[in-house]
C-alpha cells in the first residue's frame, strides 16, 4: 500500500503564498530538543486503553528535520523509531526508515499551533493519524491525536510533554 501525501499536500490545505515564507517556519524551531512526557492512548469511547513514557528528540538543520522517538513500557519494553524529513514551501514532508510505508506532512496552523498528518501501513492496516500540537510555552508542549485504522474511528491519543533539553 502506498500513500500520497506529498504530492497533493498543497492541493489539501491552502498555505498561503510563499513569497514571504520562510523555508522553516519558526514554530517547527521553537520545537527543537528533546521533549519527554506520557503518552495515553483511549478507545472510542475516552476509556483508557494504555500508556508508555516518550522521549521524542527533534532537530532541525537548514532545510531538514530529523526526529528521534524512544518509547518506554511499564513492562520494560523499550522501541525507538527515527523520522526525516524536509521543509518544502513551508510544508514539512516526512518518511521514516522505521516503517517500510509511512508518510507524513506538518504545517503552521497558526496561534503556536502545528497540524499533523500520517498515513502508515502498520500490523496489515492502514493507520491514519490527524494531530494537533500546542506549544503552551517555551518548555511545555500538548498533543492530541484522532486515530483511524483502515478508515474507522480508532480512539484519541494525547501526551503533555516538557523540554528536558535543546
Amino acid at each position: 500500500m502506498s500513500h500520497d501525501l506529498f504530492s497533493s499536500a498543497n492541493q489539501r490545505i491552502d498555505f498561503g503564498g510563499e513569497g514571504d515564507r520562510p523555508p522553516v517556519p519558526p514554530i517547527f524551531l521553537r520545537h527543537v530538543g528533546t521533549w519527554q512526557g506520557e503518552y495515553i492512548k483511549t478507545d472510542t469511547r475516552g476509556q483508557f486503553l494504555s500508556s508508555f513514557v516518550g522521549t521524542f528528540t527533534v532537530n532541525i538543520e537548514g532545510i531538514t528535520y530529523r526526529q528521534t522517538n524512544r518509547y518506554t513500557y511499564a513492562d520494560g519494553r523499550r522501541l525507538q523509531l527515527d523520522f526525516e524529513g524536509i521543509f518544502e514551501q513551508g510544508i514539512l514532508k516526512m518518511s521514516s526508515s522505521s516503517y517500510s510505508d509511512f508518510a507524513a506532512i506538518a504545517w503552521d496552523a497558526g496561534q503556536e499551533t502545528i497540524g499533523f498528518r500520517v498515513v502508515k501501513t502498520q500490523d496489515d492496516a492502514c493507520i491514519e493519524f490527524m494531530e494537533t500540537m500546542m506549544l503552551r510555552s517555551a518548555d511545555h508542549r500538548v498533543r492530541s491525536t484522532q486515530a483511524y485504522r483502515n478508515g474507522v474511528f480508532d480512539g484519541i491519543s494525547f501526551i503533555e510533554e516538557t523540554r528536558i533539553s535543546l
